[in-house]
C-alpha cells in the first residue's frame, strides 16, 4: 500500500523478504512500499510496438507484452499511422515537465521555462504548449521513438520535409 508522502514507509515487520524478486510474495511486498518519484517515468518508459488487433486495427503494445500472450495493449487505433503517433509520444508523456510557464506574466508575457531558467514568453498562459514542447524533447532525445513518428509520417509528407529541411539548412 503506498502512501502519499515521498518517503519510503517499510512493509510491516509480518512481512519476510521473499527470495525470489519475481514471485507473487515479492510484487505483494514491493506494493507496500512506495514508489519512488521516477516511478511515472519508468511506466510511461520504453519501446512500443504494434500487433493487429483481433477487434479491427492496431494494438499498441510495450515491448515484451503481446496480445497473444493475453497483455492487455494500451491502446488501439483504427488505422495504423494513429497507433504509430501514439508509439511515438507514449514514452514522453511520463516525462517530468521540463517546459512549463511561470504563472507571473510580464509585459512580453508569461515566461516559459526550461530547467527553472527562462527561454522566452508566451502571450496567453498556455500550459499545453508546453506539455507538447515537453513531448517533443523526449522524440527528439530518442531515435527509436521519433522513427514511429517518421513512419506516420508517409511518403509524402516525408518527401515535402526533407525538402523544406533542404532548402533551410541551404539559407544557413
Amino acid at each position: 500500500m503506498a502512501t502519499e508522502s515521498k518517503s519510503n514507509i517499510r512493509p510491516s515487520l509480518s512481512s519476510s523478504v521473499p527470495s525470489r524478486i519475481f514471485a507473487e510474495e515479492f510484487l505483494a511486498y514491493l506494493a507496500e512500499l512506495d514508489e519512488p518519484v521516477t516511478a511515472v517515468e519508468a511506466e510511461a518508459a520504453g519501446q512500443r510496438h504494434l500487433e493487429p488487433d483481433s477487434q479491427g486495427g492496431w494494438a499498441v503494445m510495450r515491448d515484451g507484452e503481446s496480445l497473444e500472450a493475453g497483455h492487455a495493449p494500451e491502446v488501439t487505433f483504427l488505422r495504423k499511422e494513429m497507433a504509430m503517433i501514439a508509439a511515438a509520444v507514449l514514452p514522453g508523456t511520463g516525462r517530468r515537465m521540463r517546459y512549463r510557464l511561470s504563472e507571473d506574466a510580464c509585459e512580453r508575457g508569461f515566461p516559459v521555462l526550461l530547467d527553472g531558467a527562462v527561454v522566452g514568453h508566451s502571450r496567453h498562459f498556455h500550459d499545453a504548449l508546453v506539455a507538447a514542447m515537453t513531448v517533443v524533447d523526449a522524440l527528439l532525445a530518442s531515435p527509436g521513438d521519433f522513427g514511429w513518428l517518421v513512419e506516420a509520417m508517409g511518403g509524402v509528407a516525408l518527401a515535402r520535409a526533407g525538402s523544406i529541411v533542404a532548402a533551410r539548412l541551404g539559407r544557413a
